[in-house]
């Protein structure tokens, strides 16, 4: 009994040593890296900001001179003449006046005309359409650019959370492992005990029954650790069965003073005072200043504003300027070729309120999004405080928890010695070790909830 009270302490301290040990692996700044590097939606996001940039480019490239050349030949299924009819005194005595005389229009015996025209044209005036057509591209380009940082910061989230969720699966299986540990150790002593002549097979049973639901919750957390694994390893692009040492992210004490622990678990109280108000509050300023999506919403509405605008310009004055060169391949036409200028104005007196209607249309989804804007900034302060509140809450009970753990070991030797003294029963140790796996999983529980806490209010702050 001596060297099994020994095995139990040695048991568990090492929780708590092993935690404590540095060891080299992969931290969770290593994993975001990855996955920003690797991931498709992400990647995609980028693609479709690229696009917007081009199409920025050229919305600019339209208040440029465009050159246009257009060629083409007229096939005649005659040729062409002009027809004419002499005055009077012309044509000398040979011809009478009034004869009527048909002369090639293009060429002898000439069936086709070959034309050539090529211009460079400047708008000069659009009514602002170029303009506001740049306003707009550069909203949308703006608008996906923070879309993409957006994604970043769930993508970083996300991948925080399966990280967590490795972490909390391996000390839940060293939980389960260690449950099965003592409860083997437990049944062969109860064994033994019976053997002696100082226990009953009903003892023997029930250990052993505790030890089948032990091996049973071993097999489950180990499927659990798998499944984290596969979930972490999906947003890093590896395969699902890769397993690398994760850092830890919190510290765990080798030891504990469970009266101290204690102590600190009752002091430990809800902080809901003015001052907690204030942080929540500037925590809320800062994230209206910071989220993505909220800044993301301005830009679409300014896009659509632009678009309203550049929808009117189709009923105002269009000017523009061309100058160019052209060819008309006519055998009579000398010189063939004459350079051109041409000043137009297209102006579109009244198309039916189309465009004004197509304007009003844009402004009231300009109106839209900015409602949707102001109801997503009222989210965005709810979602700060129910995560600032769930920080607290798990900060509260991570004392409490590792005060229990404490008091759990401590029962566990005052129950030892009692059974060594046969003045306990099997069912007290039973309870006794049911009581210390739950002290270690909420403990883990209550710390690793902490970690999640403080990256979920990072990312409803926008600073994650």
């Amino acid at each position: 009994m001596e060297s099994y009270a020994q095995g139990l302490v040695v048991l568990a301290t090492s929780f708590f040593l092993t935690a404590a040990l540095p060891v080299r692996g992969e931290n969770l700044q290593q994993a975001w890296d990855i996955a920003l590097g690797v991931n498709q939606q992400l990647q995609s996001q980028q693609t479709q900001a690229s696009a917007e940039g081009l199409n920025l480019e050229a919305a600019k490239a339209a208040r440029r001179p465009s050159v246009r050349s257009q060629n083409f030949n007229v096939l005649l299924t005659n040729s062409p003449s002009i027809k004419t009819t002499l005055p009077p005194g012309i044509g000398g005595s040979t011809t009478a006046a009034g004869s009527t005389f048909y002369v090639p229009a293009i060429g002898k015996n000439q069936n086709d005309l070959p034309v050539s025209f090529t211009a460079a044209t400047l708008p000069l005036y659009t009514g602002g359409r170029l303009l506001r057509n740049i306003d707009a591209a550069g909203h949308q380009f703006n608008a996906q650019r923070i879309e993409v940082a957006r994604t970043a910061l769930d993508l970083k989230l996300t991948v925080a959370e399966a990280y967590i969720g490795v972490l909390r699966a391996q000390r839940n299986l060293s939980v389960a492992r260690s449950n099965v540990e003592r409860l083997t150790s437990f049944a062969r002593d109860v064994t033994n005990r019976r053997k002696e002549g100082l226990a009953i097979r009903s003892d023997e049973l029930a250990a052993e029954v505790s030890l089948a639901n032990a091996r049973l919750g071993e097999i489950r957390a180990r499927t659990a650790l798998e499944s984290a694994w596969s979930t972490y390893n999906r947003y890093l692009n590896r395969p699902f069965t890769n397993h690398v040492p994760l850092d830890e992210l919190s510290r765990f004490p080798p030891r504990a003073d469970w009266k101290a622990l204690a102590t600190q678990a009752m002091r430990a109280e809800a902080t809901l005072s003015g001052l907690s108000d204030q942080e929540i509050q500037a925590l809320i300023d800062r994230s209206i200043q910071t989220r993505p999506e909220l800044a993301g919403l301005t830009e679409q509405a300014r896009a659509y504003g632009a678009q309203a605008e550049s929808a009117l310009s189709a009923i105002r004055p269009q000017v523009g300027i061309s100058g160019g060169f052209v060819y008309l391949g006519a055998q009579n036409f000398a010189p063939q070729g004459n350079g051109a200028a041409i000043v137009s104005v297209d102006w579109t007196l009244a198309d039916g309120g189309v465009s004004r209607r197509r304007a009003a249309s844009l402004r009231q989804q300009e109106y839209a999004t900015l409602q949707r804007r102001a109801d997503t900034a009222a989210n965005i302060a709810l979602e700060v405080r129910t995560r600032w509140l769930d920080l607290i809450q798990s900060r509260q009970s991570v004392p409490v928890t590792r005060a229990a753990i404490s008091q759990a070991e401590e029962n566990i030797k005052v129950v030892l010695d009692r059974y060594r003294q046969q003045l306990s029963t099997y069912t007290e140790f039973l309870d006794a070790e049911n009581r210390r796996v739950e002290a270690y999983s909420n403990f883990y529980n209550a710390v690793y909830d902490e970690n999640l806490a403080t990256y979920r209010l990072r990312r409803a702050v926008g600073d994650l």
